[in-house]
């Protein structure tokens, strides 16, 4: 007999609660389908602007667009493989990391219709807006750079160069004016000023590796990143990690939510681990099934519910996840 991932996630909550007298971090809510959509996953975010989930789903060649208000999915905008998306909610756009071949695709937020497709020069990956230079932060994913793209001009117009073997996830601290990005081979995190997108630095990793997923803490000036089966929690003005927690193997994305201090790490093995968050402190809350094979996880600020994309029998979902009640 095959039992559904949400049956078995809530059979193992129950599980869970009775042995420790605590709730578990996060509880699982009913899946929204999207309706003939198929394949896996990249990166996930939430338009805070529209109040949507916006998914990057790179084996149903779209961009997929989900209501948060009225849990309904709105659409699969047909962009062709597509990795992650950023949102300009001046210009009420989306930009689209797209491969097959390497493009930014631009989408208009409202009719959810494509209006425009950048040329690469490579495949790309993570995508993030500066809304205060208003240039688009794209990664290349076949080796250690960002492009930076004028989506008005429609055209690439710099290039930022890292000492390593490729890139993983960005954050950004428009307050300090600095862009964390996470450099593979070399296990640092670059850090680039925006005023006019230089490398000031590389922070070292050692001794962990594989940084993938990282986040930026406002409230004190940290950062996140998630390494091989670590989270380390950085010092941004010493630019020293302070703290480091065990976290499930095999992270690929993560989220922060900066109201409840709580970090989600999302596993590829089935698992969510869940990490407090304070200045020079890291404290594990526990783990949480998933569906195996997710590495997609976002967080709504605003409703602090955490957003999951996966398939299941060929049918993809996106899944809310409810925080403890303190």
């Amino acid at each position: 007999m095959k039992i559904h991932f949400a049956v078995l996630a809530a059979l193992i909550s129950i599980s869970l609660n009775a042995q420790t007298n605590t709730p578990a971090p996060l509880t699982a809510g009913e899946p929204i389908p999207l309706a003939g959509t198929s394949g896996r996953f990249d990166f996930i975010r939430v338009d805070t602007a529209n109040n949507r989930l916006i998914c990057g789903h790179e084996g149903n060649k779209t961009f997929d667009v989900v209501d948060l208000a009225a849990k309904k999915f709105l659409k699969a905008v047909p962009t062709g493989t597509s990795q992650d998306g950023a949102v300009n909610p001046k210009r009420n756009e989306y930009y689209v990391s797209g491969n097959d071949p390497g493009r930014m695709v631009i989408v208009d937020a409202g009719s959810l219709t494509v209006t425009a497709e950048i040329p690469l020069p490579a495949a790309s990956d993570i995508i993030g807006f500066d809304s205060d230079s208003g240039l688009v932060h794209v990664c290349n994913d076949t080796a250690a750079e960002q492009w930076l793209i004028d989506p008005v001009a429609k055209k690439i117009v710099a290039t930022i160069s890292f000492d390593g073997k490729g890139v993983e996830d960005m954050a950004f601290d428009f307050k300090n004016k600095r862009l964390y990005q996470a450099v593979k081979g070399t296990n640092t995190i670059a850090v680039i000023d925006l005023e006019n997108n230089q490398v000031l630095s590389a922070w070292s990793l050692a001794p962990d590796k594989g940084p993938h997923g990282i986040a930026f803490v406002p409230e004190t000036d940290g950062l996140l990143v998630a390494c091989a089966g670590k989270l380390v929690l950085f010092d941004c003005t010493a630019g020293k990690i302070t703290a480091t927690a065990a976290v499930a193997a095999r992270v690929d994305e993560m989220t922060y939510d900066s109201g409840l201090h709580v970090a989600y790490c999302a596993s590829r093995q089935g698992k969510i681990s869940c990490v407090a968050v304070a200045a020079n402190r890291l404290t594990p809350l526990g783990d949480v099934p998933d569906a195996t094979g997710t590495g997609d996880i976002a967080v709504d600020p605003k409703t602090h519910i955490v957003w999951d994309a996966y398939q299941e029998d060929g049918q993809c979902f996106a899944r809310p996840f409810a925080p403890a009640k303190k």
